[in-house]
């Protein structure tokens, strides 16, 4: 993970910019619920053990902020060193839903971004967490039909985006 301070966004209070320790940190301690039941359903992580896992495997980590309070860290994890898949994540904590719109529509931008290094980016997202469902939809994620996935076999949905040829 990067430590050197660079800000990829800034509009209107939001930023996003390279993630720093204390943004994990942040993220890890102050998890919303939906995404510490989904890390636990999948893989039995705790939100430290999460963000742990997330940021030491990613290629990037960028954080959101509000008014410099890190929302949210999202980025890319390779599946295999030679492969064209990566696994889109992100982590956040409740003020995730203060940002909405404002920041939303931004959001494909950085998909883009993740595409060039990925052209098929992928993830499970479990049918409980709506919030993170209905921003992947936004962004023009597709979904497969909802199947039991993770250590706790409840109900995911895969989704994934492609890089448009």
């Amino acid at each position: 993970m990067q430590l050197e301070k660079q800000i990829y966004y800034s509009q209107g209070g939001i930023t996003v910019e390279r993630s720093t320790r204390q943004d994990a940190e942040f993220i890890a301690f102050n998890m919303r619920k939906q995404d510490r039941d989904e890390i636990w359903a999948s893989h039995n992580f705790t939100p430290q053990q999460a963000v742990k896992y997330s940021i030491e495997k990613t290629i990037f980590c960028l954080t959101v902020k509000i008014e410099n309070r890190p929302v949210c860290l999202f980025g890319v994890n390779g599946v295999t060193i030679l492969g064209n898949e990566g696994v889109v994540w992100l982590l956040s904590t409740d003020e995730i839903e203060k940002i909405g719109f404002r920041f939303a529509r931004h959001s494909r931008h950085f998909v883009n971004i993740m595409l060039e290094y990925y052209p098929v980016l992928f993830n499970h997202v479990s049918v409980e967490n709506t919030v993170s469902i209905n921003w992947l939809k936004m962004l023009g994620a597709k979904f497969d039909t909802a199947k039991p996935f993770g250590i706790e076999q409840r109900l995911f949905r895969y989704f994934s985006f492609h890089k448009e040829k």
